[in-house]
């Protein structure tokens, strides 16, 4: 057995004289002739609203112009959480109610304002509850921070890059498994990390980092969680070609360049702070995959990722003629829709049949017609159905009106951390009624809306196809006759859930509803669930006009 001597004076070397036996004498040597972050840098722990729920919202979810990002007399500003492990940039997910400079957050009861002085200052945050690994990113100016969100603000903003790369580099890990041994990494624990400066290797350190930066944020913004979301990649013009597996490759290729271009960068500034610190041979300086937070293309995700961004051409989200974000409240301007209309009341059914021309599986192949050419459209349909699994005996189209129907409001409620911006307004279980309904397009009189022009419709046509069922059924005998009797009991499901449905859809759009979107997607989608009526028959009914949020 291994037997380790260390004397208290060696242990006192240790921030917190914390009694980590097993290090070098070269390690230990770091901690006496480093100086401590806490000379360089102010580590500190952001606010605490008091009332999450109320005060802090996701950028999505609110009216866009009452936003900091918007305009500068918006209510709700940019707020740091912490967040996924993320490296050198991203996590820009959330908004916090600071009208009139956080009077309401300042008057709750249990709120905590700290640290305000580094209120929209740049910085380096890190999510305080430990993944896999630590991992810090650039926090640019403009942001307010939370308490989950630890923060450092540099006292000479020009040692930012260095120090950014330093606290991601091996060196770093290896000190916190020492100084900060729990799953938490705190302001307090930063404040002790030994910080050795080299002059002579800080603008190659500095161009490392601006460059990880950099591709980090290309790659978030790739992504329409991102408010500086622009376009989808498989939609960029880059690529002439009009196929969907060429731009699909390009952008694959894009992803693991930028994938190894961040990986290489973290080795060098790893082997970099090695030679720095002195600790060659002491410690490794690969880093492995796994721990790289640049996304990989993949398939199945990115062609998701294009449907859900064609819905929110259709809806008016956003706009073949203008790049980012073309409607999200505030005054609706038609010359962001000159290439292309999308829907002129934001609402669109859903058929679990095809051929509905009206319905969002037509609107989809309509629009991906006039995005890629009619020519290329045979090629481009079933790529699409491979990625979202085509089923045997089943066509392309039929599998993307399965995924709308059955698959695309589970991933859209993933994507927007149970936040929807598109709520499913549905009949039940038996696919009788459903429609998207595009949150900011909302207003007091969608209900009614959906009643007339859309329910009302469809509950006709289904007593139609029910009478029909019905004479073929008393005329078919052997296995039709079997298959219609099947046919019969599910028709007769469904127009019993559109009785019920219609009911209370109608008892809710004759209250004339409003919204107010900085209650944030939570309150506001309760208003529509776990509704009870008494019908004209004096009979208690209880329904949710939105697929529940699980």
């Amino acid at each position: 057995m291994k037997k380790y001597y260390m004397t208290s004076d060696i242990i006192k070397k240790i921030p917190g004289a914390i009694f980590a036996y097993w290090l070098s004498d070269n390690f230990l040597n770091v901690f006496s002739k480093a100086t401590p972050m806490i000379e360089i840098a102010n580590c500190c722990t952001g606010m605490q609203t008091g009332n999450n729920d109320k005060y802090v919202k996701m950028w999505h979810e609110i009216n866009y112009t009452n936003t900091q990002l918007y305009s500068k007399n918006g209510d709700w500003y940019k707020y740091n959480c912490g967040g996924d492990a993320r490296k050198w940039y991203g996590n820009h997910l959330n908004l916090v109610f600071w009208k009139n400079n956080g009077q309401a957050i300042r008057n709750e009861k249990s709120s905590v304002v700290r640290n305000e002085k580094f209120f929209f200052k740049k910085g380096i945050t890190w999510k305080r509850i430990k993944t896999s690994t630590f991992s810090l990113r650039y926090l640019p100016e403009g942001f307010i921070f939370d308490q989950a969100g630890d923060s450092m603000f540099l006292k000479e903003n020009n040692s930012l890059n260095y120090i950014l790369g330093l606290v991601n580099s091996t060196v770093v890990t290896k000190i916190l498994e020492c100084i900060s041994p729990s799953l938490n990494l705190t302001a307090g624990n930063m404040n002790k990390v030994p910080v050795v400066f080299q002059d002579r290797d800080k603008i190659i350190i500095d161009t490392l980092v601006d460059e990880n930066i950099k591709t980090s944020r290309k790659d978030w913004d790739s992504f329409e969680n991102s408010w500086d979301f622009s376009k989808h990649p498989l939609m960029e013009e880059k690529i002439m070609s009009k196929l969907l597996s060429e731009k699909f490759s390009s952008w694959e290729s894009e992803c693991k360049d930028r994938f190894q271009k961040v990986k290489d960068n973290e080795e060098t500034l790893n082997k970099m702070f090695i030679d720095i610190y002195g600790l060659n041979g002491e410690i490794d300086y690969e880093v492995s995959d796994d721990d790289i937070t640049i996304r990989l293309a993949d398939k199945e995700r990115e062609i998701k990722s294009l449907i859900s961004y064609l819905v929110g051409i259709e809806m008016g989200r956003y706009s073949l003629d203008v790049e980012g974000l073309a409607y999200a409240g505030g005054e609706w301007n038609p010359m962001n829709y000159v290439t292309y209309q999308p829907d002129d009341d934001g609402i669109i059914p859903i058929y679990t049949q095809l051929g509905m021309a009206d319905g969002l599986t037509a609107r989809i192949i309509k629009l991906i017609k006039h995005i890629y050419g009619e020519d290329t459209y045979r090629e481009n349909i079933e790529f699409i159905a491979e990625a979202l699994g085509k089923n045997q005996n089943e066509s392309a189209e039929e599998t993307l009106n399965r995924y709308l129907n059955y698959g695309f409001y589970a991933d859209h409620l993933k994507t927007y951390q149970k936040r929807p911006i598109y709520w499913m307004f549905s009949s039940g279980k038996n696919d009788a009624f459903k429609c998207l309904v595009y949150l900011h397009r909302y207003n007091e009189d969608t209900l009614a809306k959906i009643n007339s022009k859309y329910f009302l419709n469809e509950s006709a046509r289904l007593n139609v196809e029910v009478n029909e069922t019905r004479t073929l059924l008393e005329a078919a005998d052997g296995r039709e006759k079997l298959r219609l009797d099947k046919q019969m009991k599910l028709l007769n499901a469904r127009q019993k859930e559109m009785i019920e449905y219609g009911q209370v859809l109608d008892h809710m759009a004759n209250q004339y509803i409003n919204l107010d979107l900085d209650d944030g997607v939570k309150v506001n989608y309760a208003k529509f669930q776990g509704i009870e009526i008494v019908n004209d028959s004096g009979a208690k009914v209880k329904k949710d006009l939105l697929v529940p949020i699980k």
